[in-house]
């Protein structure tokens, strides 16, 4: 039977965790906030996201075969987000067919701002337009466990992608990015260095 102790210093451990996350959190909107600062001052359009949840999405467990790093935004934030896709693409941000997100060739260049914390993922991730001087903006966290299924599919296909969607579930956007290094450092290594290569993980 468990001491009392032990319950004590089990609580504690579970106290300092959600601590440490709530302060790293913190910490990735705050870095977020600071480089859209730099960007504005540089005349940058600037629009900044910080999703609700964020999950490592393999293809088997996306729709059509979707995969990569899904962040789930509020109303509002989409409409942000759509604002901003629509300047960088020149209003041509939704599918004529009702408004659903796709694959846009704006936002070629990018930066991922990454710290692990324990077993989670803080991470920014600045999605650049240079023709239009807008920048989108996007802040998450996701655990590392539920993470291989994306890194093997990220590694084998030599892409990885962004997906914005909201709460139930309507894709806003989706981004295909060329280096998955800097959203997985060491992907190769975790995943055994197996490669094949393969299409798809966006939008139809």
């Amino acid at each position: 039977m468990p001491e009392a102790g032990d319950d004590a210093d089990y609580a504690d451990r579970i106290a300092a965790t959600a601590d440490a996350k709530r302060d790293a959190w913190q910490r990735t909107i705050d870095e977020m906030r600071a480089i859209a600062e730099e960007l504005d001052a540089d005349g940058w359009a600037v629009t900044t996201a910080g999703a609700d949840h964020t999950a490592p999405e393999p293809p088997d467990a996306g729709p059509e075969g979707r995969y990569g790093l899904v962040h789930v935004v509020p109303g509002n934030v989409a409409e942000d987000v759509r604002d901003a896709l629509s300047r960088a693409a020149g209003g041509d941000a939704l599918d004529a067919s009702g408004g659903a997100g796709r694959e846009l060739d704006a936002f070629g260049r990018y930066e991922v701002f990454r710290k692990e914390v324990g077993n989670d993922v803080f991470q920014v991730t600045v999605l650049f337009d240079d023709d239009t001087e807008t920048a989108l903006l996007l802040a998450g966290s996701y655990e590392l466990t539920y993470v291989e299924g994306l890194l093997r599919a990220a590694v084998e296909r030599d892409a990885v992608y962004t997906h914005v969607q909201t709460l139930d579930g309507t894709t806003v956007a989706s981004f295909r990015h060329e280096d998955p290094s800097l959203f997985f450092p060491n992907a190769e290594a975790r995943v055994g260095g197996d490669r094949e290569g393969d299409g798809g993980g966006g939008p139809e």
